[in-house]
Parts: C-alpha cells; structure tokens; sequence
C-alpha cells in the first residue's frame, strides 16, 4: 500500500467510500497546517523541503543527502591575511558558502516525498516532523502515528482527516483537542468520547449530535445521513467547511 492508497482507505472508514485521489484534496488537507517551505539546491538545483520560511532573503540550501558534496566546500575555503583582518571582512569572504540543510530524512524511513525533519517515518508525502508514523501526508508534528491527512500535532493517534491537537484518538475528522476519543466528526474539547458530531466540550459522552444526547439507533440513522452528506460535498468541491472557521465564528457571534 502507498500513499494514495492509504487515503482510499481512510475514506472509506471514515466517509464509508473513496471520494478520489489525495492529490486533488492538497488544498483542503493543508490549509490551517503548518506546510514545508521548498526551496532549490544550490549544489544540484532539485528541490528541498525544509521545516521553517523563516529564513533570510538569500539563503541558499541542500539536499540532506547532499552533505558529503557540500562538506567539500568549506574546507576548500582558505582565507588569506586580508580577509581575517576584521568580522566585515570574514563575512563577506564566507558570504554565499553556507546553506541550510532540507529533505531530511533519518532512520528506518522510506517513500517521503518533499517533506523534512523525518525520522522513522514511511509513506510520508507533504509534511515536517513526522516521527515513528505511517501514512502521513499534508500534516505537521505527528508521532507515534498512523494514517493521518492534514493534521497538526497528533502523537499516538490513527485514522485522522484534519484534526488538530488530537491525542490518542482514532477515527476522527475535522476536530480540535479531541482526546481519547474514537469516531467523531466536527468536535472540539472532547475527552474520553465516541460517536459524536458536532459536538462541544464534552466528557465521557457517546451518541451525541450537535451536544444532544440520542439513543443509539437514532444516532447511527442521523451518523449515515451525515457522513453521505460530508463525502458528497467533499467530492464534489474538493473542499468542505473546516472546524477551525466553526470555532472562529461562534467566538465572534
């Protein structure tokens, strides 16, 4: 299994079928994530991902794997009497030689893409610190992971579709401080929860739609209704309202 097929699969779990390729939600999955800045080579001109933007104007950058070219450079560099007279001087002589290193990608990892800071981490396309994770993709701090698509700052979780800040849960899509929770859908501030959509600071609940209490025949009729209704509109405009624009516009009002 790679990637793509990877997100096939989340589909299906948590929208009960495929809704197409990941490389058409790219957009949707990314926008509230922290993405990876690319940049060029300087030494072989292919493309690098590296974790931060926040680099001064002119910065030059490699390959992680390109290390062994570049450590050739600096010590090539000899610098005469003149141009260690003063700190102007010294910097204007090592001006252009340094670079910043991307793409990197350590340990037991394969099959990442245009992604860094990666340790022990396979199928991994789009994202920055990624540790001991599977199947990541448009997604930032995730470890101990698996199967998570535009997500932020989940350790120890599965099966996620944009959640953030989400903890030791499994099987939730668009949600915010969801933890130790299983199959929710639009929830924020949950702890110890299952099947619930459109549910709000809660604890220890189960069967909940927009934080009302439903028995449980009530709620898988309303769950499917629902879900058809998520994968249809996700189908259709490769987009679908995200929990963070909720939050943001129930704290306004």
């Amino acid at each position: 299994m790679d990637i793509n097929d990877a997100w096939k699969s989340i589909c299906k779990i948590l929208l009960s079928r495929e809704i197409g390729e990941l490389r058409q939600y790219g957009d949707y999955l990314s926008e509230y994530v922290e993405k990876p800045s690319m940049k060029t080579s300087s030494i072989s001109g292919k493309s690098v991902a590296v974790s931060s933007s926040a680099y001064s104007k002119g910065a030059k950058f490699i390959a992680h794997d390109e290390m062994a070219q570049y450590e050739k450079i600096p010590h090539s560099v000899k610098l005469g009497i003149n141009q260690i007279k003063d700190m102007d001087s010294i910097l204007e002589s090592i001006s252009g030689k340094i670079c910043y290193s991307g793409n990197m990608v350590v340990g037991n990892s394969r099959e990442v893409e245009n992604s860094d800071t990666c340790e022990d981490a396979q199928y991994v396309s789009s994202s920055i610190r990624v540790f001991t994770s599977k199947f990541v993709a448009y997604s930032s701090d995730v470890r101990l992971s698996e199967s998570i698509f535009g997500c932020d700052k989940v350790p120890d979780s599965k099966f996620l579709i944009c959640s953030c800040h989400t903890h030791r849960s499994v099987r939730t899509m668009e949600c915010l401080r969801v933890f130790l929770s299983s199959d929710c859908y639009y929830c924020c501030n949950l702890e110890d929860c299952s099947d619930c959509i459109f549910t709000f600071n809660q604890r220890n609940k189960r069967n909940m739609i927009g934080n009302v209490q439903l028995e449980k025949p009530e709620y898988l009729k309303l769950k499917k209704k629902l879900i058809a209704e998520f994968a249809d509109t996700l189908e259709s405009k490769k987009f679908i309202p995200k929990i963070a624009d909720i939050m943001a516009d129930s704290y306004e009002k």
